[in-house]
């Protein structure tokens, strides 16, 4: 070896790269190794060649194997440590990876073939046997994770006979019609559900009707247009007892009909969840269908449903294992009743509801099906719905009489319709059915008419509001809107808003538009005087937050008002509804957000953007000359980061308390404009979304947000 090694003169290669060159050695031969087999072990040495070239006769490395164990360690005799590592792993030189040959005796290359009883001798002998052994502990490892699952899903029964059947005709709900085109009209076709020829009538191709025998809603399909049809995966579940109380097991499936063979469908299930519950009906393990850390396809331990989780999907339940489930562990669950009620549900969010709200067995078993979708799909506000959340009488719970819930139940009323009854009960004076369902179809309910119940009845405000859609042409939101704003004007004009004829106005948009003219012709500080009247502490918050929230940069200043005065004029200059309208005071009062002004500094008297910060510096709004934004923002943008940074180090804890108040208030407005498609209507961003809009406006506070990370982190 020696020898060789001697004779192998290196290779000088010169690479050239952007900074610079360097240079690399290659080898015929980057390795010699020598074996044998001590004491039942097989010693296996590395040597060298550019350590050889120089008189050197020691290996760099030593690989012992124990075959009896599925052992092997390597000594490094140049840093003399011992190593775990496997032979690729090991520190090489560079030119070791230049070179696939590797020298070996042919009888040391036979000993270890035989001594490890592989398929390659050699250094890939070795490097296979070591592979080998790494995969077994790894599957050691992963089964010392997966027995005890293994274990628990033993207790999984077995399907149900007519479990595949069951898929097809009822698991997967799509079913069509094949028909033959004719210029005369096609008069029969093909049900799927049926597996019979039916009567059809004007079918068109992708048409939703019913088969006029099974009554089934199908899509038609015109054989000569349809080609291979594919149903959507359909959600299914299976609930069924076990050893520890019951498994809900959840299915995808499909259906396909190829081309020209329509009346043998293919139908596919499989199953992709399962969760493990104790005779109570509480959550004991849940297991999903995956790829295992990349090593194989099989049934891993996951995360429980959430109430608030997405990860499921509505599908049908398979219903003969129901009854005996239903009279002891689903019993008190109230699922059973929502099942009938429903055709598809994800029975697992529903658990995960139930557990974190259990009025909703009540619900269910009072054949509420709207109130109990609406629950599992908004279940955090809807405890807000109970007016007695402890009470076990279903009438104290929502807050309504006995009539009132036949009414609830007979119009099938949601969250919406309850408010109504509530506001009924409440008011004790009853409601016409036609006008609460108009109510709930507008989403409007009793606190957005707050600003005028004390003058007129429900009835009253519906008939004028539907009035003035059909006069004026707008949305009923827009007419409230437009209706509360005119009010506000009226009241700082110290009009006599309980006058008939101004609070109930017949040309409402124009009398709006009117006040808009003549509010901007009144002396401020009269109107300054109404304000201060409505929310008294606005000038005394002010003066706490001026010292954290006022700071001058190089080019602009953040400036804090003194005056409400300072805010009408500053809304008056840029031609925008900061100081005449009631949500900006209203937000200020309850230290939900402030209006700041932005300025240059060289023109800190001139009126620049106005801003409306939440009290941890998020820029909600940046607003310029009616309501707009130029170029320059950009430019300012980068100050106001300077800003929140500088401000970050003043906010104190009680800021940033109202400051979590404030996000979440913001997000749900956030969430209602995005319901209620809010577009606006006038300016140079007419037809946008509001929401997308403000969005787009929003700067928040990136140093307060990573703060807030690490303290919840912590």
């Amino acid at each position: 070896m020696m020898q060789m090694a001697d004779a192998d003169v290196p290779q000088r290669t010169v690479y050239k790269s952007w900074n610079g060159e360097r240079v690399y050695l290659s080898y015929q031969c980057s390795l010699y190794m020598r074996c044998q087999i001590i004491h039942g072990f097989l010693k296996a040495a590395f040597f060298l060649p550019d350590h050889m070239r120089t008189g050197g006769r020691k290996p760099a490395y030593e690989l012992y194997i124990d075959k009896e164990k599925g052992e092997f360690i390597t000594y490094d005799r140049i840093k003399e440590r011992w190593l775990t590592a496997k032979l690729d792993m090991l520190p090489w030189p560079e030119y070791f990876y230049a070179s696939k040959n590797k020298w070996i005796s042919p009888q040391g290359h036979d000993l270890i073939k035989k001594y490890l009883g592989g398929k390659h001798g050699g250094y890939q002998g070795l490097f296979e046997y070591q592979l080998k052994i790494r995969a077994e502990e790894l599957k050691q490892r992963h089964k010392r994770e997966t027995a005890p699952w293994d274990l628990d899903l033993e207790q999984t029964p077995e399907l149900p006979k007519d479990w595949h059947r069951w898929v097809d005709k009822v698991g997967i709900t799509e079913n069509y019609i094949f028909y033959q085109y004719s210029r005369k009209g096609a008069k029969t076709g093909y049900c799927t559900f049926c597996g019979k020829e039916v009567a059809v009538r004007e079918p068109r191709h992708n048409k939703m009707g019913r088969c006029l025998r099974c009554r089934h809603e199908v899509t038609f399909k015109s054989i000569g247009k349809a080609g291979t049809v594919v149903t959507e995966d359909a959600r299914m579940y299976l609930i069924q007892r076990c050893e520890d109380g019951f498994i809900l097991r959840e299915f995808k499936g499909y259906r396909r009909y190829r081309k020209g063979d329509y009346k043998n469908p293919e139908v596919s299930s499989w199953e992709i969840r399962r969760a493990v519950y104790d005779k109570n009906a509480k959550p004991l393990n849940a297991y999903s269908w995956g790829l295992y850390k990349q090593s194989e396809t099989r049934w891993i331990k996951t995360e429980f449903c959430v109430p608030h989780w997405y990860g499921g999907g509505r599908g049908r339940v398979y219903g003969k294992t129901l009854p005996t489930l239903g009279a002891r562990e689903l019993h008190r669950t109230g699922l059973i009743e929502t099942l009938q009620d429903n055709q598809k549900i994800d029975p697992e969010k529903y658990l995960a509801v139930y557990e974190r709200i259990p009025q909703l067995e009540q619900l269910a078993k009072a054949r509420l099906p709207v109130l109990v979708r609406e629950c599992m799909g908004d279940y955090h506000n809807f405890e807000n719905a109970f007016k007695n959340p402890h009470s076990g009488s279903l009438l104290k719970l929502l807050g309504i009489d006995s009539q009132q819930l036949k009414r609830l139940r007979e119009k099938k009323g949601g969250r919406q319709f309850l408010t109504w009854l509530q506001y009924e009960k409440v008011t004790g004076k009853c409601l016409p059915d036609d006008a609460v369902a108009w109510f709930c179809k507008e989403n409007i309910l009793p606190e957005k008419l707050r600003f005028i119940t004390d003058r007129m009845s429900i009835v009253q405000i519906y008939n004028y509001i539907r009035r003035q859609m059909r006069e004026t042409r707008m949305k009923s939101s827009e007419v409230l809107t437009t209706w509360s704003d005119y009010l506000s004007m009226a009241c700082r004009l110290k009009m006599d808003t309980g006058d008939a004829i101004i609070y109930r106005v017949r040309k409402l948009r124009q009398r709006h538009d009117e006040l808009v003219e003549l509010c901007g012709q009144k002396e401020l500080a009269i109107r300054a005087g109404e304000i201060l009247e409505k929310y008294p502490h606005v000038e005394d918050i002010y003066q706490e937050v001026k010292e954290i929230y006022g700071y001058t940069g190089k080019d602009y200043a953040v400036i804090v008002p003194s005056r409400i005065e300072d805010i009408m004029d500053e809304g008056e200059k840029l031609h925008h509804c900061v100081g005449s309208s009631d949500r900006y005071w209203e937000r200020i009062e309850r230290k939900e957000s402030y209006v700041m002004f932005l300025r240059k500094v060289s023109k800190p008297d001139a009126p620049y953007y106005t801003l409306e910060i939440e009290p941890d510096g998020t820029v909600r709004q940046k607003r310029t000359m009616y309501d707009r934004q130029k170029a320059d923002i950009k430019d300012a943008e980068k100050f106001l980061r300077e800003w929140q940074q500088v401000i970050s180090k003043r906010i104190t804890a009680k800021e940033r308390g109202l400051a979590e108040k404030s996000r979440i208030l913001r997000n749900q407005e956030f969430t209602k404009m995005r319901e209620n498609q809010v577009i606006i209507r006038t300016g140079d961003l007419r037809g946008q979304l509001l929401v997308d809009v403000l969005m787009k406006d929003l700067m928040e506070n990136k140093e307060e947000l990573a703060g807030t990370a690490l303290a919840d982190a912590a």
